[in-house]
């Protein structure tokens, strides 16, 4: 598995992000513990996360009446 970075995630929809991320841990789940393709997965895990925690701490307007 490759690393997927965070300037790739950055134009992927949050439904993108959420699959990518069960295809992430389904590799972590595979991949041998230590080996490169459990770290890359590892690396990847991190970047979808903090993708995730970043637009999830946006501030986004609320309609009238909330």
């Amino acid at each position: 598995m490759r690393i997927i970075t965070r300037s790739e995630l950055a134009y992927r929809s949050k439904y993108d992000l959420d699959a990518l991320l069960a295809l992430v841990l389904q590799d972590i789940h595979n991949a041998r513990q230590g080996s490169v393709e459990w770290q890359n997965a590892m690396v990847s895990l991190d970047n979808i996360r903090q993708e995730q925690a970043a637009r999830n701490a946006t501030w986004r307007p609320r309609g009238p009446g909330f």
